[in-house]
């Protein structure tokens, strides 16, 4: 594998999932004004579908590590989810209370393993 071609795909995929990430935060964000951090919610679980649908298609079809995944799961995945996003946001709602955020932190990683499994079981 060549490591600049790598690279290049990783941050083509990286540019294009941060991309998609600003453009659901933006549309949920004129739509949705509660205190819950929604669109990085959505985006993470949507994140972590895509991640165990692209890891089970790579097994599937022995890409190993392959452009494919460089672009898709370490690129666009890695620049879609956003956990230092959710991180802060934990932050700053613990400021104000504790039952969002304590909400907030075990939806997520619950929702997120389950969409892992849930991609994974259905591209395996």
């Amino acid at each position: 594998m060549n490591l600049i071609k790598s690279i290049l795909f990783v941050g083509l995929g990286g540019a294009i999932g941060s991309i998609a990430r600003f453009l659901i935060s933006y549309g949920i964000g004129k739509v949705y004004t509660q205190q819950f951090p929604l669109a990085t919610f959505l985006t993470n679980s949507i994140g972590c579908f895509l991640i165990g649908a692209l890891y089970a298609y790579s097994i599937k079809n022995n890409l190993g590590n392959s452009y494919f995944n460089f672009l898709l799961i370490t690129g666009f995945c890695g620049g879609f989810t956003t956990f230092s996003s959710f991180s802060y946001e934990n932050f700053n709602l613990l400021q104000q209370n504790i039952f969002i955020p304590i909400l907030y932190i075990f939806s997520s990683i619950l929702v997120g393993l389950l969409f892992i499994m849930i991609g994974f079981k259905l591209f395996k």
